[in-house]
């Protein structure tokens, strides 16, 4: 149990609980309230930019990697 809750605190413990939350039905917001917001790895708000003509949100992790949510695709990856 100690070792999931480990996982939790690593970027990709954290994109694994986004995944999971969306395939349950969560829209942005909702993650956004109930995971990101208060997460130790999370460093400010999310940013709106755009790849490829593409709206999509960044938040900024404290490991220098960026959790990005692509409204358009309804999915998060870590980059």
């Amino acid at each position: 149990m100690i070792q999931g809750a480990n996982k939790d605190k690593t970027s990709s413990g954290l994109l694994m609980q986004c995944l999971v939350s969306a395939e349950q039905g969560a829209d942005f917001p909702t993650v956004w309230e109930t995971i990101l917001r208060r997460h130790p790895l999370i460093t400010g708000v999310p940013l709106q930019t755009y790849r490829n003509s593409r709206p999509l949100l960044e938040i900024h992790l404290i490991t220098h990697q960026n959790l990005i949510y692509d409204s358009h695709a309804q999915e998060y990856t870590l980059v």
